[in-house]
């Protein structure tokens, strides 16, 4: 019944975001996620936090890493993106955003509890980052 539940969540998460419920992914990339480590932390961060951490960067317009990224559920996750534009990153299912500024680094932290895959994206402009598979 909680799995249910939290399927249910996320699903109205999505669409609540305007979101079709279909994963858009790039072709011709590799997913990629880093094992547990300890990164510094984004600023405002109280201190280290270890989790897995993924990451993209977006320069000149184009995403730069794995179209589709992979972490474990009930496990920490970092989102990293590094971006040369000003924008709002969000992740879908788990309503986290936080801004980026152009030619800054941001970092969402959470806890991968609902399994699944969701996008992340630059919120205003709508641009596709990657999709989060949460399993």
């Amino acid at each position: 019944m909680g799995r249910v539940y939290l399927v249910a969540l996320a699903l109205v998460a999505l669409i609540a975001c305007g979101d079709d419920g279909s994963p858009t992914v790039e072709t011709g990339q590799t997913p990629t996620t880093s094992p547990t480590s300890t990164v510094a932390p984004s600023p405002g961060g109280t201190g280290p936090a270890t989790g897995n951490v993924v990451s993209v960067t977006v320069r000149g317009g184009q995403v730069e890493g794995a179209s589709r990224q992979r972490v474990p559920v009930g496990q920490p996750v970092i989102v990293r993106v590094t971006s040369d534009v000003a924008e709002e990153v969000h992740v879908h299912g788990y309503d986290k955003s936080a801004p980026v500024a152009a030619g800054g680094t941001v970092d969402i932290r959470f806890d991968a509890n609902i399994p699944g895959v969701f996008e992340v994206e630059f919120e205003r402009s709508h641009r596709l980052l990657f999709t989060l598979e949460v399993r």
